[in-house]
């Protein structure tokens, strides 16, 4: 028998014991996902969702089920190429990212939770009065463009002001929690008995406290960030008053971040919650950089496209994209007017673990 033969037969009864060797994980002639390579080689893939087929679905799985069969109604994300890798593994939009659309009827009042899980959500779709999310007992009225932040283990529930359907995007970190295995979630019936939060406060609440760059120094400091809204207008407001004066960076554009002001650093931890303006005719330059990004026009239509011009995305409004670790990326806005553009990356992960690098061209 030759050596080939041996090996391949020996390796398939190391299976069996759930063992390995160094040729099955690191040499990319037995391995079809080699460890080592000479450049990032990530696993997941670059993938686009257009907003109005989801929508779609939302509707159809809406009209089956509703919060009280499954808690919430949502269309998520599931990076083609983290499937193919790990059939089981749920809800991935990138390897520590979950992201999805969530549909809320008038009548919808889904149980007040909480979980370890870091989320946030913003607003795509509204009825003119709003929606709302209760985090900690403070009512946050949601309309497009907002963000809302639920810190883990901030207890929060959600509800719908008007009388027609609305839709906002969801973003988590829920898929690293659940890699490490440290997901707690619970009702807050369970603890209390009540099943939606009393209100005890509004986003003027915050507002009052936050937006004027201030930090209460009356009030202890949160283990989470306590600035758990993030009004558009504002924001909005700050990237068109920028853009009288520069087009930003070259690589990125005009580009805010929302932070914790209690450290100064991103909203989360884990994750980095961006808008970025791009003015009408202006192409970024090429980055690369060791983070996965979900992004999507909140304002505009945005060109993306990878390494030197093999593939191009056209995102309209509401648009989905994930981009893997170290995808060399440009955006191009090629219309008439400026490109507002939501990006949700996991940056302030691979920094805390010293595995950040950037490579601007």
């Amino acid at each position: 028998m030759d050596r080939e033969k041996k090996f391949k037969e020996l390796i398939e009864e190391m299976k069996g014991k759930n063992v390995g060797t160094y040729a099955t994980a690191f040499d990319k002639r037995f391995s079809n996902y080699p460890v080592f390579t000479p450049e990032p080689s990530p696993f997941m893939t670059p993938y686009m969702w257009r907003y109005e087929d989801m929508k779609r679905l939302a509707y159809r799985l809406r009209g089956v089920i509703d919060p009280e069969f499954t808690d919430r109604v949502t269309i998520h994300l599931e990076n083609p190429g983290i499937k193919k890798l790990s059939p089981e593994f749920p809800a991935p939009a990138t390897p520590t990212m979950y992201a999805g659309i969530q549909i809320i009827a008038p009548e919808d009042k889904p149980p007040a939770h909480r979980h370890f899980t870091n989320a946030f959500r913003v607003g795509l779709e509204f009825p003119p009065e709003g929606g709302y999310t209760t985090v900690n007992g403070v009512r946050i009225r949601i309309l497009r463009g907002d963000v809302v932040l639920t810190p883990s283990l901030t207890w929060h529930d959600h509800g719908n002001y008007g009388k027609d359907y609305a839709f906002w995007y969801d973003g988590l970190d829920a898929p690293l929690t659940f890699w490490l295995g440290l997901e707690w979630y619970s009702f807050l019936k369970d603890f209390n008995g009540k099943v939606i939060q009393d209100v005890i406060g509004t986003e003027v609440d915050i507002e009052g406290k936050f937006s004027y760059n201030y930090l209460p120094l009356s009030e202890p400091k949160s283990e989470v960030n306590p600035v758990w809204y993030y009004p558009y207008k504002k924001t909005r407001e700050t990237l068109m008053r920028m853009a009288e004066k520069s087009d930003g960076d070259p690589h990125r554009g005009i580009a805010l971040e929302l932070i914790n002001p209690q450290t100064g650093g991103p909203a989360f931890p884990t994750m980095s919650l961006r808008y970025h303006l791009i003015k009408p005719g202006v192409e970024t330059k090429p980055v690369q950089a060791t983070e996965s990004l979900v992004m999507f026009p909140m304002e505009g239509e945005a060109t993306v496209t990878l390494g030197e011009g093999h593939q191009t995305f056209r995102l309209k409004e509401n648009d989905f994209l994930t981009l893997p670790p170290w995808a060399k990326y440009t955006v191009y806005n090629e219309g008439k007017v400026p490109l507002i553009l939501f990006v949700q990356s996991d940056a302030p992960t691979y920094k805390a673990l010293g595995k950040y690098r950037e490579k601007l061209h």
